[in-house]
């Protein structure tokens, strides 16, 4: 009876660092905020056990809810008209995020000092993404105004920002 316990604690405690050992790990990468509320959506880098971008699912998108305390919620397939993304692998542990949002602007993901990086023109300079603002119409398919790109220069750690007006 002895043994089978020790043998059943020793199972336990393996499973148990197998599991952590292997899970996978989110790192923020930036954020969307809009004019309609304070609820926000955020673009993470999902890392693998080894502390690499996760090949099979690199980024996990999802809302902030701040109007309900703060709880996490899925985006709904409507909601990725808007706020989904392409993701496509790249050499060196390296991706290449397009957002629905800013359709124009390709960003770089990629791990700089071993935290996650969106790489993104800025005012046509290399900046790192933090935020995105989009200031659109109430309606039900609303109209976007403009975008307020939001980052750091990646030489100076210097704030940088571009506000992009969409063409009407």
């Amino acid at each position: 009876m002895k043994k089978t316990v020790i043998a059943l604690s020793l199972w336990i405690t393996r499973l148990f660092l197998l599991n952590s050992v292997v899970s996978a790990e989110n790192k923020n990468l930036f954020k969307i905020e809009r004019n309609k509320n304070a609820n926000v959506v955020t673009y993470d880098v999902r890392l693998n056990a080894n502390g690499n971008i996760d090949r099979k699912k690199p980024i996990d998108a999802y809302w902030i809810l701040f109007t309900k305390q703060g709880q996490r919620e899925e985006i709904s397939v409507f909601e990725k008209k808007a706020y989904g993304y392409n993701a496509t692998e790249k050499e060196n542990n390296s991706y290449t995020l397009i957002l629905k949002a800013v359709k124009d602007r390709s960003m770089t993901i990629a791990l700089v000092n071993g935290e996650p990086k969106a790489e993104i023109l800025i005012n046509n300079k290399k900046a790192y993404l933090s935020s995105v603002y989009v200031s659109a119409s109430n309606a039900l398919i609303p109209e976007v105004y403009y975008l307020i790109l939001t980052g750091t220069d990646p030489k100076t750690g210097a704030k940088v920002t571009e506000k992009i007006t969409t063409n009407k």
